[in-house]
């Protein structure tokens, strides 16, 4: 078997079972006498060991067994579980991720494992017995004859190419087992980690699952080729899902061939729009039915390719725990860590972006947000702080939300900072959401009294900041001093095509994308104010201020007499955006923007519509 054709495979799932490892240990520590995580953690481990063994990845293999010896004692044991124990194996959890990564990319010096093992094997031969009666492990083979035991003969046959065989059919047992009981495996699991063995596996279950229900989690482990129960129902995984009960079959596709899909739509996009009008223009009747149907399948395309690519946050969201629990163990502060809405879709390119500024924010609200013990202790809170991580759907847009329960940001002392540094003017009085938005992400401005190695040097917000304007999103900050405070990312749940508002100043012509568009009205009908010494309309008895796109960038020609104007809302802000015209609606695929220098801060990139000219992408956070 060539390893290298296998690597991102092998990577991927290592990923995953290193994930529900760390979440199992998070749950073990929260309950140290609950005996169901030592269950699942083992079983993850035995996984990776029989890929990491199969793909000749050494230093993968030994530290995987060393670690599954020690949990094997202590699911034995069946006692509640040390401090000292966990802590080690968190240490062997981070050791396992970071030789995976180096074993696949082979880059820099080689993991050295050795001190983690020497412990694991210290606190294993203090816990082993003289003479330690093994208990029969959950998944057995009795003696007893097949025709006696209960339940239903399952066969599954696995695919001939598939990789890590061995480890694949743990996956389907270990599926089966949360179905009801695994009897009379054959060949017996120990025997599933031989190199030899060839993808056929046989046992009995105890369940009152359906025959479909069982195929189906079967054929969930992946690259089984044939399932059949009490072999009156066969099923191949290359049959159609239809008439089998089969909820859903899966694939692992690299992402890029995702992203190479999804700019192939986008040009078809462009070209189905260019089509559009050479149909209109020409008043052809034959030429319209044809454009009409392309139009129809492209966007029944390009919708398929788009919900592809939504993928749960949770993906993202799982990893967060651990690195909460470390931090706030680090700074030796109590931390609940909640997580809501982690169904929640997104699409896959925004989720990786996202991930980075999420760990800002949430260093941040342990650094600086959650007090020290003895400070919450002094204002009547308890011990325990809270941060709260939460995503959700909000008109066109998703939200994420990270809060905490500490001390918030003083007003009175961000902004009498601001001033010193010269980033506002001297009669600023009040210090509100929108200025300390730009006040944190200035470079190089931060509220922290002394700087540690986790934060303090005033760059992290400004990283969040820089990579929501670049996924067209925005950042918004709520706060009140003793209370707490709470970071609003909005973000579009697709970067990939948008729906946008294409208008014109002048002779220049610009798009808006839709999320952050509330409604359109007429300048001329609106009531006319001002607001903090600049232009404003009373819209539905509330102000809202005016921004003049013409003014703004300096167009030429004459004034019509009807302007339009375009109501944006970003978070709990809105104002209105005067154009010249509005031309309807369009769907536009973001092209990468290199601004030149001394070009205007309102714009977060480009497109090219279907006459193929560019327009530039007008950036709602910023004009608001």
């Amino acid at each position: 078997m060539d390893p290298a054709k296998y690597a991102e495979l092998f990577l991927a799932e290592s990923r995953e079972h290193l994930t529900t490892l760390n979440q199992q240990l998070l749950a073990w520590e929260a309950d140290p006498e609950a005996t169901e995580p030592v269950g699942t953690l083992f079983r993850a481990v035995h996984t990776i060991k029989g890929m990491a063994a199969t793909m000749g990845y050494t230093v993968v293999a030994t530290t995987a067994h060393r670690v599954e010896n020690l949990l094997d004692l202590l699911r034995e044991r069946r006692e509640a579980v040390s401090a000292e124990t966990l802590e080690l194996l968190f240490r062997a959890a981070d050791v396992l991720e970071e030789a995976v990564e180096h074993a696949v990319e082979g880059e820099g010096p080689a993991i050295d494992p050795s001190e983690v093992l020497a412990d694991l094997d210290q606190i294993a031969a203090r816990l082993q017995q003289p003479k330690r009666r093994r208990s029969q492990p959950r998944i057995s083979t009795p003696d007893l004859p097949a025709p006696m035991l209960g339940g239903r003969e399952v066969r599954v046959r696995l695919r001939s190419d598939a990789p890590f065989k061995g480890a694949r059919a743990l996956l389907v047992l270990v599926r089966m087992e949360s179905l009801g009981k695994v009897l009379a495996v054959q060949p017996a699991p120990a025997a599933l980690e031989v190199e030899g063995f060839d993808g056929n596996l046989m046992f009995r279950l105890e369940s009152e699952a359906t025959d479909d229900v069982i195929v189906a989690e079967a054929r969930a482990a992946g690259d089984v080729e044939l399932v059949t129960v009490d072999a009156a129902a066969e099923v191949e995984a290359r049959k159609e899902s239809g008439g089998t009960g089969v909820k859903g079959r899966y694939l692992r596709v690299d992402l890029r061939r995702f992203d190479s899909l999804v700019n192939l739509v986008g040009e078809l996009v462009t070209a189905r729009s260019r089509l559009a009008e050479l149909a209109a223009e020409r008043a052809d009747p034959e030429l319209e039915n044809v454009s009409l149907k392309i139009t129809h399948l492209s966007s029944a395309l390009q919708s398929e390719i788009i919900q592809v690519r939504m993928t749960p946050v949770w993906h993202v969201f799982d990893r967060f725990p651990r690195l909460v629990r470390d931090v706030a163990r680090r700074l030796e502060k109590r931390v609940a860590f909640h997580v809501e809405g982690k169904e929640i879709e997104l699409d896959r390119a925004i989720l990786d972006e996202i991930s980075d500024p999420l760990v800002h924010l949430l260093r941040n609200a342990i650094d600086h947000g959650i007090e020290s013990l003895e400070e919450r202790e002094a204002a009547g809170k308890r011990p325990e702080g809270r941060i709260v991580l939460s995503a959700a759907r909000e008109s066109s847009s998703v939200v994420l939300r990270v809060a905490d329960d500490g001390g918030g940001i003083d007003r009175e002392r961000a902004l009498a900072d601001a001033k010193e540094l010269g980033l506002v003017e001297e009669d600023v009085e009040e210090a509100n959401d929108d200025l300390l938005v730009r006040l944190l992400s200035h470079p190089g401005y931060t509220t922290a009294e002394e700087v540690s190695d986790l934060s303090g040097r005033g760059v992290g917000l400004d990283i969040v900041a820089t990579q929501l304007q670049s996924l067209g999103g925005s950042l918004d900050i709520q706060t009140e001093k003793g209370k707490g405070t709470t970071f609003v990312l909005r973000l579009p749940p697709t970067v990939a095509i948008l729906p946008a508002l294409l208008t014109s100043v002048g002779e220049e012509r610009f798009v808006l994308p839709l999320t952050h568009v509330e409604e359109t009205v007429d300048l001329a009908t609106t009531a006319a104010t001002e607001m903090n010494g600049s232009e404003a309309i009373v819209l539905r008895d509330r102000v809202v201020p005016l921004v003049d796109l013409r003014t703004m960038i300096g167009a030429d020609g004459n004034v019509p007499e009807h302007s339009p104007v375009i109501i944006l809302r970003v978070g709990g802000r809105r104002c209105g955006l005067v154009v010249d015209h509005l031309m309807g609606q369009r769907e536009i695929v973001i092209k990468a923007f290199d601004a030149p220098s001394g070009t205007l801060p309102i714009f977060s990139g480009a497109t090219i519509l279907g006459d193929g000219q560019p327009v530039l992408i007008l950036d709602a956070a910023r004009l608001v």
